[in-house]
């Protein structure tokens, strides 16, 4: 098929726009009930290994950045994902843990130096007595519930909330990222949080140091 001048010039015109369009990032995967807040859950790990996370987006003012404890060794992660700097698919290894160690994550909002806990039975934290974690099951790249950023694997989906409540929207879409390794559980009975008193106290005492308390 022969092609003339003015059909090659519309084909590489198309072409250049394509080209200069820019990459569309994946929504975040939305919070069924945005204004209440989300269903505390629970995180163990599974194996003995690294944990890696995954920046998946974010939507907010703050300027906030996650880190990882591990309660039952009271040990904590570096500080990751900057929501206003990071991108799609940033790796980030929160460290080590064994088996069956009790975990959770941590929002630090840089900008109102309130910070926020993916386990809101830990002392000193979430002071509001909200949930400012949801966390769910995340299927990997495909996922169609989530979009598709970049090569994000199947993991658990954690979307922080960064504000105090109220006056907080509640719809958990400000600093979200996915990671492995762990499995996420039910809340657990009050017998069982009084089992894990003296990690949450471990915890607690980290939470004071980082907090000038």
């Amino acid at each position: 098929m022969k092609l003339n001048v003015r059909t090659l010039l519309a084909l590489f015109g198309c072409a250049a726009l394509l080209a200069a369009a820019p990459v569309a990032n994946a929504d975040p995967i939305p919070y069924p009930d945005p204004g209440a807040p989300a269903a505390f859950t629970q995180l163990n790990a599974v194996a003995t290994g690294e944990i890696t996370g995954y920046f998946y987006s974010s939507n907010a003012g703050d300027t906030d950045l996650i880190e990882m404890v591990d309660i039952t060794t009271g040990t904590t992660s570096g500080l990751f994902f900057n929501n206003q700097t990071s991108h799609p698919g940033d790796v980030a290894d929160f460290g080590h843990v064994n088996a069956g160690d009790l975990i959770a994550f941590v929002l630090v909002d840089q900008t109102t130096g309130v910070n926020y806990s993916s386990d809101p039975t830990v002392p000193f934290m979430n002071t509001d007595h909200t949930n400012h974690a949801y966390i769910t099951a995340f299927g990997g790249p495909g996922d169609p519930s989530a979009g598709n950023p970049g090569t994000i694997p199947a993991g658990t989906y954690v979307g922080f909330e960064d504000r105090f409540n109220p006056p907080s929207d509640l719809d958990y879409n400000d600093d979200n990222f996915v990671f492995t390794n762990l499995v996420a559980t039910q809340t657990p009975e009050p017998s069982s949080i009084i089992l894990l008193g003296s990690g949450l106290l471990g915890m607690a005492g980290l939470v004071r140091r980082r907090m000038g308390l």
